[in-house]
């Protein structure tokens, strides 16, 4: 899905902050459907938030998936700030909820790495279970599914780069560099703070550089959850809170990234 195929990065990357507020974003639908994941042994029904850009026809769409301490307010809010970003840009968001339906919010992943470890991979099928879902959704362009995950969510997606058929375009807001392929099969743009004590961007930019699929980013002076709208205070023991510069450039660029692939 290249849009302004012919015209220069730096230029389409202009034109697209002079238009992206000509696209509105239609209001949120909540959503359900099944996990193929049980937990605790009993099933599982997840939620999401759906929305669409205000324009006629089929659109490419982006999974969201939050961090380890699931949709809390603030969380919730910054999610709801990139989807409408998204919108604005011609995407649908879907908005997953991995969380909630299984009663695991407020933290409780973020305290254990065995507890982080067990969520990548049943919200890896939680994905997966979004994508399928939205396959089957009006005015949803099932050839240009993306995702794009937050801390735990971002080393989520990241694992899921081997997709190739179902996903186009992986974006991963500070994910755990343990999990970031050096060589991903997908677009995969890594995407993290210079100071972040939680998930140090060291390891992901050591890999940058052996496949073209792979792009690193990394913001000075930003920590963990640098896109939160929250001043810097400490969290599970680390370093978390905004940093309205880097928002402001990594939002341009996943924005760039997913529209030129």
């Amino acid at each position: 899905m290249r849009i302004y195929s012919n015209l220069p990065k730096l230029t389409a990357a202009i034109f697209l902050a002079i238009t992206s507020y000509c696209i509105q974003a239609s209001a949120a639908e909540n959503v359900e459907f099944k996990a193929t994941s049980t937990y605790s042994g009993k099933e599982v029904i997840l939620v999401g938030e759906l929305s669409f850009p205000k324009t006629n026809g089929s659109h490419p769409v982006v999974v969201l998936l939050h961090g380890c301490s699931g949709l809390e307010p603030i969380v919730k809010k910054s999610m709801r700030k990139h989807a409408s970003k998204l919108n604005q840009n011609g995407f649908a968001t879907l908005i997953l909820d991995s969380f909630s339906p299984r009663k695991n919010s407020g933290g409780w992943v973020c305290e254990r790495i065995s507890r982080l470890a067990s969520a990548r991979v049943y919200r890896a099928q939680d994905t997966l279970d979004a994508v399928k879902f939205l396959e089957n959704q009006k005015d949803i362009d099932s050839n240009n599914v993306f995702l794009m995950g937050r801390s735990n969510g971002g080393s989520t997606v990241a694992t899921l780069t081997k997709k190739t058929g179902i996903i186009r375009a992986i974006t991963a807001y500070y994910p755990w560099c343990g999990v970031v392929p050096t060589k991903p099969t997908l677009p995969l743009l890594v995407l993290s703070g210079a100071d972040d004590d939680w998930t140090p961007p060291a390891d992901c930019k050591n890999r940058e550089g052996h496949s073209p699929n792979l792009t690193v980013t990394v913001y000075p002076n930003a920590v963990h959850s640098f896109d939160l709208d929250i001043p810097v205070v400490t969290y599970k023991g680390h370093k978390v809170g905004g940093n309205p510069e880097a928002l402001r450039k990594s939002t341009a660029a996943m924005i760039g990234f997913l529209r030129n692939i």
